[in-house]
């Protein structure tokens, strides 16, 4: 959460543009949900460096504004939600920060099921290194933002031609990938049946680096077959195909694309799901692939590393979500395996995430989580395990304001002496919410997205 400062303000741009973009969409239309929210967190770290000697300890002052809001009509489906976050180092272990996040999309149905305008921009901060510990200095934002039509046009009740297109561009802040991206899909459906679609699909990314000396510009070429089912209850989306990566300098890559998604809601309040994929991907495509709202508060999420490389990633993931009257329960675990065309930084990464809330009788609320990180670098011989684990408790005071104290215990165990660390931290937290919609939104788990077309 405490992350490096944001960059000048022509660099901010595309979260602006988004951020405008997407309330100037929602404005005109009733049916949506808004709420905002104000919080102050007080953070206390007996290693706020996380550094294996000469540990100091330090108190994290933050405060944060929100927005959030949602829109299902027939013109327009959309989610923002928008954070500022303002922290300050009462011993000045690291500068004082803004920071901010926006994860936003809205799709306008100018004609529905003929022709959409999709606009997406993402916001957040990601790792410079992997290697290193999770801390400010290791920190940089990022923004995608994304904007462009899909045209469907039908040649009869079982045959749709289906083409699309998108202009985005990627900002990565110190880590100077910055690119601009085009992006063309064509497409043929076949339906069989109201539950089942058939296609063939040809996808186009034209990348162009603001720096092409540091970087490598390159286009990716994607064929596939989707099969794509919704029973009851349940979807499945398999693809198959072949990828190909033609770089402006050195050698071309090539190879196959699978993906494997299966999400079932078992009942209203539950649901699990299992996705398999092997494919080609970068920073950019990566951060515009979150298409849920986030996570925030006791159960953080790893943070993504930003590179101007191409990888392939071959792995799996299962997860299973509850939210009972009295028991929330959400489960996870992945294992993938990432291989850089350029960089050293091949890898394989072991997640697994536990949360546990228990409601109580009246307003508290109390949750469990422990998060397990294992991740084994193939290019050089480096092994780092993390292990987050803690409790928080939650005290609804009204309908609009509540109190949160948390203490987790962070440990990293690493065959490089220097990145082994034990990091302690208790919070205090005091939220203003307008409505129900911000707390919960801000509290979702991060579930793996469906891969789109």
């Amino acid at each position: 959460m405490k992350n490096n400062k944001s960059g000048g303000g022509s660099r901010n741009r595309p979260l602006l543009t988004g951020i405008l973009l997407c309330f100037s969409a929602a404005e005109p239309l009733q049916a949506g949900q808004h709420a905002y929210g104000l919080e102050y967190t007080a953070e206390h770290s007996d290693n706020i460096s996380r550094v294996s000697t000469d540990e100091r300890s330090d108190l994290i002052n933050s405060l944060s504004t929100g927005f959030v809001y949602q829109e299902s009509s027939i013109d327009l489906v959309a989610h923002v939600l928008a954070k500022a976050t303002y922290n300050t180092y009462q011993k000045n272990s690291f500068a004082d920060e803004t920071l901010f996040d926006l994860n936003s999309s809205a799709v306008w149905m100018i004609s529905p099921q003929r022709f959409l305008w999709t606009l997406e921009d993402r916001y957040q901060q990601s790792l410079l290194d992997s290697t290193l510990a999770d801390t400010p200095a290791n920190r940089t934002n990022v923004n995608v933002l994304s904007t462009g039509p899909d045209v469907y046009l039908r040649l009869a009740p079982v045959h749709t031609l289906a083409f699309g297109a998108r202009a985005g561009y990627v900002y990565t802040g110190k880590a100077n990938a910055d690119n601009k991206r085009f992006n063309g899909t064509a497409g043929w459906l076949y339906m069989p049946s109201s539950i089942t679609t058939l296609s063939l699909n040809y996808e186009l990314l034209d990348v162009r680096y603001d720096d092409s000396v540091l970087n490598d510009d390159y286009t990716n070429e994607n064929i596939f077959v989707r099969a794509d089912f919704h029973p009851s209850r349940s979807q499945y989306v398999l693809d198959l195909g072949v990828t190909n990566i033609s770089f402006d300098r050195g050698n071309d890559a090539n190879g196959t694309l699978a993906r494997l998604s299966w999400i079932r809601q078992s009942t209203p309040e539950s649901s699990f799901g299992a996705s398999f994929s092997k494919v080609f991907s970068d920073t950019g495509s990566d951060t515009l692939a979150t298409t849920t709202l986030g996570s925030q508060g006791s159960a953080s999420t790893q943070a993504s590393v930003v590179t101007g490389d191409v990888y392939s990633t071959k792995g799996g993931n299962i997860f299973y979500s509850h939210r009972g009257s009295k028991i929330g329960l959400y489960f996870q675990a992945e294992k993938r395996k990432l291989d850089f065309e350029t960089t050293p930084q091949d890898r394989k990464e072991t997640i697994g995430r536990l949360q546990v809330r228990y409601f109580f009788v009246g307003a508290t609320t109390a949750t469990l989580f422990t998060e397990y990180d294992r991740t084994e670098y193939i290019s050089f011989v480096q092994r780092d395990t993390e292990q987050n684990t803690g409790i928080r408790l939650d005290y609804q005071i009204n309908r609009a304001v509540s109190l949160g104290l948390e203490g987790r215990h962070l440990d990293r165990s690493s065959t490089v002496p220097s990145s082994n660390f034990v990091d302690n931290r208790v919070l205090f937290t005091i939220l203003y919410s307008s409505a129900p919609l911000y707390t919960q939104l801000r509290n979702l788990p991060q579930l793996t997205p469906l891969p789109s077309r």
